[in-house]
């Protein structure tokens, strides 16, 4: 088992549960959060767009997604921070992008982890 930690580098963990996973979760997670960010930075919203949850693509359809980035600059390498589970079908994976930080959730549903972007996403914010 792998004792997840605090991802977010918040001080006040009280809004969220830790919970522990196996090193195989805590590589999958790690696998989807590094396939996506890496779809960003690689210039392929439309796919990574295609790995949102279905109400993230209800609250911001594709072609928004994709036109407000279609302005970005590809290859700014985003990092994965950390993972951390916050419960069997929820996780947080906080990033670094160039000098910004952030964090958006994994929720699993039907068996396959989806991205939840916490906001709105735009260059440099998942």
């Amino acid at each position: 088992m792998v004792a997840a930690g605090c991802a977010s580098g918040e001080p006040d963990h009280s809004h969220h549960r830790h919970h522990s996973m196996t090193a195989e979760d805590a590589a999958r997670l790690r696998g989807v959060a590094t396939t996506y960010l890496g779809l960003l930075s690689g210039g392929d919203p439309t796919t990574a767009w295609n790995m949102w949850t279905t109400d993230a693509q209800r609250r911001d359809p594709r072609e928004a997604f994709v036109d407000r980035l279609a302005h970005c600059e590809p290859g700014v390498p985003y990092e994965v921070l950390g993972v951390v589970s916050d419960g069997p079908d929820l996780a947080r994976v906080a990033w670094r992008h160039g000098e910004r930080t952030g964090e958006h959730l994994l929720r699993l549903h039907d068996g396959q982890w989806r991205v939840d972007p916490a906001d709105t996403t735009t260059c440099g914010a998942p």
